[in-house]
């Protein structure tokens, strides 16, 4: 491709890793429930395109494996004509035609009113199957025809930039009979089966599938290892007795770590644990911190050691410092020439967006960043603090937190955050 091309195109990840692509950065991008919409500036042509697991797509019953039944496809079609291969190195088919859009209750519909022009009136649209192994994407182009020279080309240029996964991560839903099956194989005495709301019922337990399948698609390596652990964790705990869940302040007092989620989560999740909402839609609870795993602080523990969340939280900030110091989590200062302008840690850990809310972390940070610097925290394990001073590069930043935000696991907030001497809040742009 052309330098203007990647000069001036923006590259994009699909859903679960499945695709990526290039466009203009003149166009504007949206996105629903998996599904890409590309439009022109002036709103005048229109690309969708959504990806599915073969087995999903409402195909005919024609030999071919990019054949699709326009009947599902579309409320009402005419002239509809097959058009050649991409020049790509995925198999592919064209066709175009007229078809009347109108929202319905099938997903694929859907896909397809989803536009700035809806109405229930004849559109000219240009649609592609393109397939690798299980994926199947469909891309569909719908334009006014007095502006089809106009935007065609730049469309063509668009869909031969795609390249599909050739080792695609499972949806969802084969992940959770993945899974299933693991927790069946490995613990075979322990009753488990899958739950609405992409959840597993583990023996006593209910657990939330959506932060492991995040780190699945993210390292699918690490897939057994990581379910295999948090199950072993899980039937563990729920083997623990009083002295365990209810220990004395003594005995767990220097293991108390704060910690940041969600207001979101907080609510739905945690309601019953001791935590406060914060900035910039966060919440900050506490947990006791073990060997392979923390668990969350109750209410009526405060009532069993006398003390308030004031008390409990100067005691987390304080073993929050000592935990950096000895666990030997370092900050790296990213610097130019004229001195260093970004700070991150030197690893991951499920503490270290915790540390905005650290004085001593303000206080090394301000050395090189100034009184007051940004910071973002789009997942718990990860920190990042910049000088205000980098005005050119603080969008770009605001954008990369707020896509880390979407892919993540254990997803915080994907505003950037104002961290001065008097505390945090959250950052509302350039005046």
């Amino acid at each position: 491709m052309s330098e203007l091309h990647f000069n001036q195109w923006v590259n994009y990840t699909g859903p679960a890793n499945w695709y990526s692509l290039s466009y203009p950065s003149s166009w504007v991008k949206d996105e629903k429930d998996g599904i890409l919409q590309l439009s022109s500036p002036e709103g005048n042509a229109t690309l969708t395109i959504s990806c599915h697991w073969k087995s999903l797509l409402p195909q005919s019953n024609c030999e071919s494996n990019l054949q699709i039944d326009f009947d599902q496809f579309f409320v009402k079609h005419r002239n509809i004509q097959r058009r050649g291969p991409l020049a790509i190195e995925h198999e592919s088919i064209g066709y175009s035609g007229e078809a009347i859009i109108q929202k319905h209750t099938s997903p694929w519909k859907e896909s397809l009113s989803w536009l700035p022009f809806f109405q229930k009136h004849w559109h000219h649209w240009k649609l592609w199957l393109i397939r690798e192994r299980s994926i199947q994407m469909v891309a569909t182009f719908f334009y006014d025809p007095q502006f089809h020279e106009d935007f065609f080309e730049t469309v063509q240029r668009i869909l031969h930039s795609i390249q599909l996964s050739l080792n695609p991560a499972n949806p969802p839903e084969l992940f959770a009979n993945e899974v299933l099956y693991l927790a069946q194989k490995k613990f075979p005495l322990v009753k488990s089966h899958l739950i609405p709301g992409f959840r597993l019922n583990f023996g006593e337990s209910e657990i939330n599938l959506t932060n492991f399948y995040r780190a699945y698609l993210a390292t699918p390596e690490f897939f057994e290892k990581n379910i295999t652990t948090a199950l072993a964790t899980i039937l563990q705990i729920n083997e623990w007795g009083d002295a365990q869940t209810e220990p004395d302040l003594s005995q767990v007092q220097e293991r108390i770590m704060p910690i940041l989620l969600s207001r979101e989560s907080w609510e739905n999740n945690f309601p019953n644990f001791v935590g406060e909402s914060w900035v910039a839609n966060l919440a900050i609870l506490y947990v006791v911190d073990e060997s392979n795993a923390y668990w969350y602080i109750h209410d009526k523990l405060l009532r069993k050691w006398n003390i308030d969340r004031e008390q409990l939280h100067q005691i987390a900030l304080k073993n929050l410092d000592r935990y950096f110091d000895s666990n030997q989590i370092e900050l790296i200062c990213m610097s130019r020439e004229d001195g260093p302008n970004m700070i991150i840690q030197s690893k991951p850990d499920a503490y270290n967006a915790s540390q905005v809310l650290s004085k001593s972390f303000y206080l090394q940070a301000r050395k090189f960043l100034g009184s007051e610097f940004l910071a973002g925290v789009p997942n718990r394990d990860f920190l990042l603090a910049l000088s205000l001073s980098e005005a050119q590069i603080i969008e770009k930043i605001q954008h990369n937190i707020a896509s880390d935000y979407l892919t993540m696991d254990h997803p915080l907030t994907d505003q950037l955050l104002v961290v001065t001497a008097d505390g945090v809040s959250e950052y509302c742009g350039v005046s």
